[in-house]
Formats: structure tokens, sequence, C-alpha cells
């Protein structure tokens, strides 16, 4: 499957592109912006299943340190989302991407890493945005959330996990119909890149391979409420965050040198 979407396999229809109407995109920038997430769109089994597959092989950059999830998941998602960039130009190192993403990061940060504001923040600076970080009340709606947006912009999303403490990769979906389109679906299975990997935590296990399929009902596991436990954020506490592309395509420039495909450990 090349990059963008198509009716899943067994739907019976041929492979077609996202259409998404103007009006349907401008409504879906408002709603993501604003981080506003309706219930969890019903399932509506007379509608074939859809699937975006945003991921190639190449595009995977495992952490090249315990702490560097946010970068490698930077150079993962400019790896799938600007392949064949200009080769006269500099690779940020996921050390530069770690003092960027922690340099928009806000005074609230403790430790090390960065926030979700400055892995967003990063991309849009990258040219790869824009981006925006969106805290919604369920797990549901969030995966509803990311699809919608995912479908609408060909791009994939950041999730927090591990309660804030680790970033993965969304590259795509499963859903009982387009999110761009539809009124109502249901997201039965995502795709996720994971910088851990190989890693394992003694935590959490061990990380998953790039482009594992998971089950929505197994998000359980690592999916979970934001909770950092040495600061409080009333946006984000208890709420599902996601680093979230909107608009219908990338729209800021490049305001730093970007090159891809990015290598592991750099």
């Amino acid at each position: 499957m090349t990059r963008g979407t198509e009716p899943a396999a067994g739907s019976g229809r041929a492979g077609s592109r996202i259409a998404s109407t103007a009006l349907g995109a401008l409504l879906a920038l408002a709603w993501l912006v604003t981080g506003v997430a309706t219930q969890a769109p019903v399932a509506d089994a007379r509608t074939p299943a859809f699937a975006v597959s945003l991921y190639e092989r190449g595009d995977f950059v495992p952490q090249a340190r315990g702490d560097w999830c946010v970068p490698a998941a930077i150079q993962t998602m400019a790896n799938v989302i600007a392949p064949g960039r200009a080769h006269n130009a500099a690779v940020p190192s996921q050390r530069q991407l770690d003092r960027l993403s922690r340099s928009l990061s806000s005074d609230r940060l403790v430790g090390p890493g960065s926030e979700p504001e400055g892995w967003a923040g990063t991309l849009n600076e990258l040219g790869l945005g824009p981006y925006v970080v969106v805290s919604v009340r369920s797990r549901g709606e969030a995966i509803a959330t990311a699809a919608r947006a995912m479908a609408l912009t060909r791009r994939p999303v950041g999730l927090l996990m591990w309660r804030g403490a680790h970033a993965w990769v969304m590259s795509g979906f499963e859903a009982t119909a387009n999110p761009a389109t539809a009124d109502r679906y249901a997201v039965t299975s995502i795709r996720v890149v994971d910088p851990w990997y190989p890693r394992t935590s003694s935590i959490w296990g061990a990380g998953q391979r790039p482009d594992t399929v998971i089950p929505v009902a197994k998000l359980a596991a690592d999916f979970l409420p934001w909770r950092r436990p040495a600061v409080r954020y009333l946006e984000k506490d208890g709420q599902y965050v996601l680093v979230l592309p909107v608009a219908a395509k990338s729209a800021l420039p490049p305001l730093r040198p970007l090159r891809g495909p990015f290598l592991a450990g750099r």
C-alpha cells in the first residue's frame, strides 16, 4: 500500500483518495484547534471499512537515549511527511531536536524530555505543521479525533503514552467509514510507531515494532490519562493528550534546515 488512504481489504471496493469538502475541512480545523471533541461516533454497519496507512519501510527512527522519545518521534514523523527533502540541508540530530523541543516547552517542565507543546512547536518550526496540542476527555474520543485529523491532513498524529511519559506516532488506522466525510464512524484499530523499540521497559514492557496494528480495545494498557508525578497540568490532567495535525496540508515554511530520511542515533 502506498502512502495515503483506501478502503480496507475485504470491503469490495477499489482504492480511493480522501476527498474532503472545503466546508468539512474548515469545520474540522475549527474543531481540532479549539480542542473540542464530541462523543466518539457510532459505527454504521452499512458503510465499508476504510483504512489509512502512512508508514513506509525506513521511516522508523529509534530513540538514541532513554529520554529522547520526542526527538525520535519528530524524525520519524519527518520521514513520513516529507520523504526526499532537499539533500543539501543539514539533518537535525536528536540532541538538537531535544534542545529545541525543550526550549519550546513551558517553564513547568521538570526533568529531562519535553512537553507536548515543545513537540508540536518543533514540528511547526521545521515546516511539518501546523500541529497543535489537544486534550480529550475519553480514550475513544481521542482516537476518533486523531483519525479524523489524519484523514483530513494525511499526516501522522503524536500520542502521549504512559500518562504523558512517552511518545508514540500514530501512522494509520482502520475505521468503519472515512472520518473526513462520514458523520458516523468507529475506529477499530490504529497503526503505531514506537521510538522505544527495540528496548524493554521494566514498567511498560517491550516497545512496539514499527507500524504495529493495535485494536483500539487494547490501547488501555499504554494510552492512559495524562498525569505527571511532579507537576500539575490543569489543562491536561486526567485527559488523553494528542499532538494533532490541522489544516488541509503543511502550511508553515521551514525555519530550520531539514533533510530526510533520518538515521538511527543522529
